[in-house]
């Protein structure tokens, strides 16, 4: 597989639909979480500038969301690869990006939360460096919460 060109892209775009739509039912899949009304609209105005942007690569092989949070950390949101592009190292370059742009906003921390189920995330998140950390926020459906410091002006 070539190495899929990353770009911003808005998360109610045909990409970010199908992708955050792949995204939800995968992790209801494998959580048990029941799908509600899929992706939560939210997505729609916090992943959007100019305190947030969503990412796709490729056509469609995989996407990330990040956005600045009140207290200056970013939170990387709806990290996702599609099955035939897994192994490929595309998640830890979407992961990549989202430090990067945090750092390019000042964000001192890069943070996450996830389900204990999501295996395959939580191993990527431990071996790109974050670490596991207390709850710091309330969604019903996260089990653990993870975090990585980003220094501003850290060479890329």
């Amino acid at each position: 597989m070539t190495v899929a060109e990353l770009h911003e892209e808005p998360p109610g775009g045909p990409a970010g639909r199908f992708l955050r739509t792949a995204f939800w039912c995968e992790t209801a899949a494998v959580t048990g979480l029941p799908l509600g009304g899929g992706a939560p609209r939210s997505d729609l105005t916090d992943l959007v500038a100019p305190h947030g942007t969503f990412v796709v690569a490729g056509e469609r092989l995989g996407c990330v969301g990040v956005r600045l949070l009140p207290d200056g950390a970013a939170e990387v949101k709806r990290l996702f690869v599609t099955p035939q592009a897994r192994g490929t190292g595309l998640g830890r370059r979407l992961l990549t990006w989202c430090e990067d742009w945090a750092r390019d906003r000042g964000a001192a921390r890069l943070v996450l939360d996830t389900h204990g189920a999501l295996t395959a995330a939580c191993s990527l998140y431990l071996s790109a460096g974050f670490h596991e950390v207390e709850r710091y926020n309330d969604n019903p459906h996260a089990q653990l919460w993870f975090a990585k410091t980003v220094r501003a002006g850290t060479p890329r």
